[in-house]
């Protein structure tokens, strides 16, 4: 007796039928770090966000793991100059503050 299930090579089973494994294309994650954190970066994780749906319909499960990845990877890079600029920022303003406070004394 069958039950529909096909061995996969990427260690998950797939139904008869075209069902395909699930990969995550991060792209609300990628528009987040970009109008938050910074803008070429987060453009870059929305590229390859975008990416993952299209090889996967074409059937290219590499390729849509590694865009993944690409994405999630841009994401992380791209808040962590963000939060790295914001600091600086935030401290720049407190010296300008801080030097204005010095000369009105």
């Amino acid at each position: 007796m069958s039950t529909g299930m096909q061995p996969n090579p990427y260690g998950t089973s797939t139904m008869q039928g075209g069902a395909s494994p699930s990969v995550p294309n991060y792209l609300v994650q990628s528009i987040l770090v970009t109008l938050c954190c910074c803008i070429p970066g987060g453009i870059v994780a929305i590229v390859y966000a975008a990416q993952v749906n299209s090889k996967l319909s074409a059937g290219d499960y590499d390729g849509a793991l590694k865009s993944s990845n690409n994405a999630k990877l841009w994401c992380w890079i791209s808040l962590g100059i963000g939060i790295v600029v914001n600091v600086i920022a935030i401290a720049a303003q407190v010296l300008i503050v801080g030097a204005q406070q010095q000369q009105g004394m």
